[in-house]
Formats: structure tokens, C-alpha cells, sequence
């Protein structure tokens, strides 16, 4: 009798097993807190002094359909906006206007595959520096279709657009979580740049040389693909690029790098977030659809297709966030960073912000939130690092990269698994990629943080 091999469990199985086990967890761990008030600034801030035990809440494994639900309830900001924005991406898609200029672009980029990589990457870093990466989820399969048209796999496109938003976002240069944490620490907003702007660029050297290396080593030998064998996985057929340029098709493009210029203006100038972004791009798919030569029930129809696709993706998003509501509901997150943070004392100072970045990541796993992140962590890690004599900007340094470059790895994070999702790449498979990845991040990220250690950092 034939064995039968292991096969990677479904993204939502692997979610919901996350979720019994700290349902579990729920009963092993002693409920404490903190007390929180907010600050002038309108944040929520913890009271260090406060850490008290409270009586415990457990979660029973047969209440985790309560909180998923809860869980969904509180994305829907996010959900039905990404459901909107693939749907519109469809009928952009569905005119044909970008298999005709990928085809163009395959025979200009013709023996050039190497510069597309860190060319495209730099432009999503750029975007990512005040982006966060779930508003790019609708986006994906539009990396797929590029990465496909010079005969890479789809694991380069998603890392394209995945990975590049992140080097922007998680460096934070201008993140809204840096002036979070920053107001927290008492620094002042964005101070201390300079660092993450240095972080950003070697950040962004290791990311483009992984991600060229390991796309040409794929394009030579297909079976090195990490999603070699996996059926599904989104793909975009190379025949399809022979598309002709129709008369229709330059406004159309017109059309999209309007709308997308005027999106991006509006998130770095006006703060626009999915919402808008979904209504920026609803007009797009409406008037490409009429310049296209639909009716409105072509649009209609063609919005449905995409939308029925991301559903499953954007589903992921709420899921994501119902473990941090049961480790709050049983009243045990505060102790998990308390225990955390009391680890900090056992190493020697110039390795305390490196661990600073463990701790971060660890946390990163139950809370998604980067704002929530720096709401329950910096005010723990501002006194521990004023006793062990880190400075303030560093320990700021160390949450945002611990927040942030997690977000591409931990089944609970929303920007990875609703991409990938999107996509169709099992975890799994992503993680055969990103591991090495990650690890090359963590290396540089311990190197970037002894030395802000060693300069001592500041102010403050």
C-alpha cells in the first residue's frame, strides 16, 4: 500500500488550529493587566506600575465561532473594501489592456529580467514607506501577470509586491505606527531618520538580491520553484502577452495610471485608506469599462468574477484578527508581554535591542495590529530600556521591525495570508521561500540594532 505523502492543511485549518491551541493556552496562562489611560496625544498608553492579577476568562474551543465572527465584524473596514478593489482590478483585467503591454514589455525586457526585479521592488518600497501592505492585496495578481510575462514564478510576483510594500512600511521612515510609538517613548514625531533611511537601503539590497537569485535559479530549473507541483496557484498564460494593442487600449492604461496616480496622492497627502482606495478604484473600473466599449452589465459581470475571487482572500483578514481578541477576552495578553519583557533582563546590554526584536515579533504574532502593537509594548520596553540603559530611539527601532517584517511570515498576519490567498499559494509553499528571507532580515536587523546600541542612538 502506497504511503500517502503530507499535504499542507488549508490556510483557514491552519488558522483555526492556531486558534485552539490558544484557546488552550487561555487556561494555562494566569490572567493580569495593566491598567491604560490615554495620553495627550489621543493613544492609549499602558501604566507600567499598574501590572495587577485579574480574574481569568478562559475561551472554550466550542466559543471560537463567536469570535471569529467578532473577528470579521471588526475588518469589515478592511474586507468589503478589498472585495471592491479586486472586482474593479477585474474589469481593468478583463479588457486585455495589460496582456497587450506585458507582451510589449516581454520583447523590450528581453534578456533585461534582472533590472524588472529591483526596478519594480523599489517603486512598492517607495509606496510602502507610508503604505501599509492591505492595501495592496487587490494588487497581487497584477505582480503575478508581470513576474509570469518574463517567465518568473508566481512567488516573485507576490514578493514583488508583498515584500516590497513591506521594506517601505517596516523600516518605518514615515510609518504613522513610528510616530505612534515615538509619542509613546516621548521622542519626537519621526525623529532619528536617518537610521531608517540606511535600514531601508541595505533592507532593500538583500531583498532584491534574494528575490533575483532565487527567480533565476527557478527560470533554470522550474523544479527549484517553491510552488513547483502545487495546482491552483494563480498563473498568467506567457501566450495570452500576444495580445495586440488595440485603439481602445491606450485609454484604458490611461485610464488606470490616472486613477492609481490619483490614489497614491491621496493616501500620502490626504490619508486615504481602503475605503477611499476602493471608491478611487470603483471609478476606474466604471469609466474603463465604458471607454472599453462594456455595457453595465458587462462591467457588472466582470466585477462579480473578481470579487467571488478575492472573497476567500479577504475572509483571511478577519480570521487573522481573532486571536488577539481571545488572548484580550481572557484577559492574558498583558502577561505574555510582562513575561516577555522580564526575559530582557537576562542578557547583556548590547544584545537587549535584539531582543527587543524577538520579543516584538513574538508579540506581533497575537497582536496584528501595529498600532495596538506599540499601544501594548512600548510603554513596557521605554522603562526596561531606560534601566538597561538602551536608548529610547532604539527600542522604537526594534518595535518596528518586530512589528513589521513578522507580518510576512506568521499565519496571523492579514497583508500576508490575504495575498497569498488571493494568489492561491498554499503557506506552506510561501514558506519555503520566505524562510530564508526572513532569516537574512533578522541578521540584518540584529546588525542595524547592536550598532544603534553602540552609537547610542537618539535622542534620548
Amino acid at each position: 500500500m502506497e504511503k500517502k505523502k503530507f499535504k499542507m492543511p488549508h490556510s483557514y485549518v491552519i488558522i483555526f488550529m492556531l486558534l485552539i491551541f490558544v484557546s488552550i493556552m487561555t487556561y494555562l496562562i494566569p490572567a493580569h493587566e495593566y491598567d491604560r489611560e490615554k495620553n495627550e496625544a489621543g493613544n492609549t498608553t499602558v501604566i507600567v506600575e499598574s501590572y495587577h492579577e485579574v480574574e481569568g476568562e478562559p475561551v472554550p474551543v466550542w466559543k471560537i465561532p463567536n469570535f471569529v465572527m467578532k473577528g470579521l465584524s471588526k475588518q469589515a473596514d478592511i474586507i468589503f473594501p478589498l472585495i471592491v478593489i479586486a472586482g474593479c482590478l477585474e474589469v481593468i483585467l478583463s479588457t486585455g489592456m495589460f496582456h497587450a503591454y506585458c507582451g510589449k514589455m516581454a520583447m523590450k525586457c528581453k534578456g533585461k529580467e534582472k533590472i524588472f526585479i529591483p526596478a519594480i521592488l523599489l517603486i512598492f518600497a517607495f509606496i510602502g514607506i507610508t503604505q501599509s501592505t492591505n492595501k495592496f492585496i487587490g494588487f497581487a495578481p497584477l505582480g503575478v501577470m508581470l513576474a509570469a510575462t518574463l517567465g518568473y514564478d508566481a512567488i516573485v510576483g507576490v514578493a514583488i509586491v508583498l515584500l516590497g510594500v513591506g521594506i517601505g512600511f517596516s523600516t518605518g521612515i514615515l510609518a504613522p505606527t513610528t510616530a505612534v510609538a515615538q509619542d509613546l517613548a516621548e521622542l519626537p514625531a519621526y525623529s532619528g531618520m536617518w537610521l531608517r533611511v540606511v535600514s531601508f537601503v541595505l533592507f532593500y539590497v538583500v531583498t532584491a538580491a534574494y528575490i533575483i537569485w532565487y527567480g533565476e535559479r527557478c527560470k533554470k530549473d522550474p523544479t527549484k520553484s517553491a510552488i513547483y507541483g502545487v495546482e491552483g496557484v494563480s498563473s498568467f498564460d506567457v501566450s495570452g502577452t500576444q495580445v495586440e494593442v488595440d485603439k481602445r487600449h491606450p485609454y484604458v492604461l490611461a485610464v488606470f495610471l490616472i486613477s492609481f496616480g490619483t490614489l497614491m496622492y491621496g493616501c500620502i497627502t490626504r490619508g486615504w485608506g481602503l475605503v477611499e482606495t476602493a471608491v478611487c478604484l470603483f471609478w476606474m473600473a466604471f469609466i474603463g469599462g465604458l471607454i472599453y466599449g462594456y455595457d453595465p452589465s458587462t462591467i457588472a459581470k466582470n466585477f462579480v468574477k473578481g470579487a467571488k475571487n478575492m472573497t476567500s482572500a479577504a475572509l483571511i483578514v478577519g480570521l487573522g484578527a481573532t486571536v488577539a481578541l481571545i488572548l484580550q477576552s481572557a484577559k492574558v495578553l498583558d502577561t505574555v508581554v510582562y513575561g516577555l519583557a522580564n526575559m530582557l533582563s537576562l542578557f547583556p546590554n548590547f544584545l537587549k535591542p535584539a531582543v527587543m526584536l524577538v520579543m516584538n515579533v513574538i508579540v506581533n504574532g497575537f497582536v496584528t495590529s501595529g498600532t495596538g502593537q506599540a499601544a501594548v509594548v512600548m510603554p513596557v520596553m521605554v522603562p526596561l530600556a531606560d534601566v538597561a540603559g538602551v536608548t529610547r530611539q532604539t527600542a522604537v527601532l526594534a518595535y518596528k521591525f518586530g512589528d513589521g517584517f513578522c507580518n510576512y511570515i506568521l499565519p496571523t498576519s492579514t497583508a500576508l495570508m490575504g495575498i497569498i490567498s488571493a494568489c492561491n499559494i498554499p503557506y506552506d509553499r510561501w514558506m519555503r521561500f520566505m524562510w530564508k528571507m526572513f532569516a537574512i532580515w533578522l541578521v540584518v536587523g540584529t546588525v542595524m540594532l547592536v550598532i544603534a546600541q553602540l552609537i547610542n542612538y537618539g535622542p534620548m
